[in-house]
C-alpha cells in the first residue's frame, strides 16, 4: 500500500517538469510549421511580395 502512494506522489512531483518539457518541445515545432506556410523572405523581411 505503501508503494502505491510512493508512485502517485513520485508521478505528482514530476508532472510539472514533464508538461514544461513538452511545452518546450512543442513550441518550437509548432512556430516552425507555421513559419514554414509563411511567404517570408530572411535575407530581406521588409520585402513583403
Amino acid at each position: 500500500m505503501a508503494t502505491q502512494n510512493t508512485r502517485g506522489l513520485a508521478r505528482l512531483m514530476m508532472a510539472p517538469s514533464v508538461i514544461l518539457l513538452l511545452v518546450w518541445m512543442i513550441v518550437p515545432l509548432s512556430m516552425t510549421l507555421w513559419f514554414s506556410f509563411q511567404n517570408y523572405n530572411l535575407l530581406n523581411p521588409g520585402n513583403v511580395s
